[in-house]
């Protein structure tokens, strides 16, 4: 999947807060995930179209994400699995990403449960009324002084050549809104090359 060398992970090793990136099987995607990462850059330029967070509980391991189809949940991790795009060999396109940073895990998880229940943010706006995949990441983590340890960036819509993708003109344009192309937020491609994480391989049971 990735080119670049990396440290390998056995699925029993994944840690409380480790974060997972979905990658994307283009031929078969929906139009709305084709449009993301056609306007975003994942590391080693694959189709990074989503990241959760490992959450580990008594009861077994689970995934905390805001999702389209459920707004902000929790799911076990064989669920998650299971509703990832294959690779040929039949194995889930999902990588770790382990946060280099000291941040507070209880605090962090606690942080990513306060927003439990809240709708998917389809027009990926700042407030906390409704929140995307990688704006819970973004707004969840922190370190042991409850400081952000990931930053906002500005938005990107735009293809490599600097212009903004027709899906999301369109898409906005249904919503009356203008595409908030620059305005402050995150994506989950650029969150997989922030040198705050290690990405690396796993080989899912």
């Amino acid at each position: 999947m990735l080119n670049t060398p990396l440290n390998s992970l056995a699925q029993n090793e994944l840690h409380n807060g480790d974060l997972l990136f979905n990658v994307t099987d283009t031929t078969s995607a929906s139009d709305f995930a084709k449009s993301i990462v056609g306007s975003t850059k994942g590391i080693d330029h694959l189709q990074v179209s989503h990241v959760a967070m490992v959450c580990i509980e008594d009861s077994g391991v689970y995934v905390l994400e805001a999702t389209a189809r459920h707004g902000v949940w929790m799911t076990p991790l064989a669920d998650y699995l299971a509703d990832a795009d294959k690779d040929e060999d039949g194995r889930p396109m999902v990588l770790v990403g382990r946060v280099k940073e000291d941040f507070d895990v209880d605090a962090t998880i606690r942080n990513a449960k306060a927003f439990l229940g809240l709708e998917y943010d389809f027009v990926f706006s700042p407030t906390d009324d409704e929140m995307y995949c990688s704006e819970l990441v973004q707004k969840s983590y922190v370190d042991k002084e409850g400081k952000l340890i990931f930053g906002t960036i500005p938005m990107s819509f735009h293809d490599e050549e600097g212009r903004i993708l027709p899906y999301w003109i369109h898409y906005y344009l249904k919503r009356d809104l203008d595409v908030p192309e620059g305005e402050p937020g995150s994506n989950p491609g650029q969150l997989s090359r922030d040198s705050k994480v290690e990405i690396m391989r796993i080989e899912w049971e």
